[in-house]
């Protein structure tokens, strides 16, 4: 009878590089917020139009949009004010620089005003 312990450790160096992989970025997310801006992600499907009016609702200036239309660059100054996002409907807070500026987009972007009240021009 044979067993498959010669198989297994065979991969251990494998799975051990794909948990580095996969969890040192996710080891980013519970540290601190520091400075004076945070990426607010707001749910799937809401449009930069939403994460504007959200950044309003909870009185923070939107600094741009991220890179996603439901990612929003937000600055904050104090607890409350991230408290704020996440009433507004944020599901994360984040350091914008976490993930190595994958959250923020390219180039700061304006909506027209015909979509921020949402008619034409």
């Amino acid at each position: 009878m044979t067993t498959n312990t010669g198989n297994i450790s065979a991969f251990a160096p494998l799975i051990l590089i794909g948990l580095a992989v996969v969890c040192t970025p996710l080891l980013g997310l519970a540290e601190p917020l520091r400075g004076d801006q945070v990426a607010a992600i707001f749910p799937p499907g809401w449009s930069e139009r939403d994460v504007l009016l959200a950044s309003a609702q909870a009185g923070q200036n939107l600094v741009r949009f991220g890179a996603l239309p439901n990612v929003g660059i937000v600055e904050f100054s104090s607890q409350a004010d991230l408290e704020s996002l996440r009433a507004a409907g944020a599901l994360l807070l984040l350091d914008p620089q976490v993930l190595g500026g994958c959250l923020i987009g390219a180039e700061a972007s304006a909506l027209p005003p015909s979509q921020l009240t949402g008619t034409a021009s």
